[in-house]
């Protein structure tokens, strides 16, 4: 554990880049239309990144995931266009930040020459861990019947649509 975030971040660059992990071109459009590349290596942010993706999977529900998704691509556009002092970041921001409360814990990574596997996330916070049934294995939080109840009004726009087809000769 490191008391000083900068030191952290370079700890795991250095770690990182000892295995060649982070190395890319990124390929991009600028602001005044011209298209540019470059090749670049960035082991920590690589690394960080993608296991705070890994957290955020565990963490966040299904909709606060993807609009926490969506709200970033737009802020990393706005920025990337010079916004930065648009008063709508300000807004994003406090989404963002709101998004990331139960967003902590550990995440387990394995390192290979030239790749790495996120392989565990421990959290109190972990969605995946819960006492209704697990991913395609089990399931304790329902019954059949429930399920076909579920089914029957999950499927009611489907059968007022085909309904209207139907009556209307289609």
């Amino acid at each position: 554990v490191f008391a000083d975030t900068v030191k952290a971040i370079n700890k795991v660059e250095e770690i990182g880049s000892r295995y060649g992990i982070g190395r890319d071109m990124h390929i991009g459009d600028t602001i005044i239309g011209l298209k540019g590349r470059v090749g670049f290596e960035a082991a920590a942010p690589i690394l960080i990144i993608n296991a705070h993706k890994m957290l955020e999977k565990h963490t966040l529900s299904k909709w606060q995931l993807y609009w926490k998704d969506q709200v970033s691509t737009w802020y990393g556009m706005f920025l990337h266009e010079a916004q930065y002092l648009e008063p709508v970041m300000r807004d994003i921001e406090a989404m963002l930040t709101s998004s990331q409360r139960n967003v902590n814990g550990m995440v387990s990574i394995i390192l290979r020459p030239y790749s790495y596997t996120l392989v565990g996330v421990e959290s109190s916070y972990d969605l995946v861990k819960n006492d209704l049934g697990e991913y395609g294995e089990i399931q304790k939080g329902w019954t059949a019947e429930d399920a076909k109840g579920f089914t029957r009004i999950l499927s009611t726009p489907l059968r007022v649509y085909y309904a209207n087809q139907k009556k209307n000769g289609k």
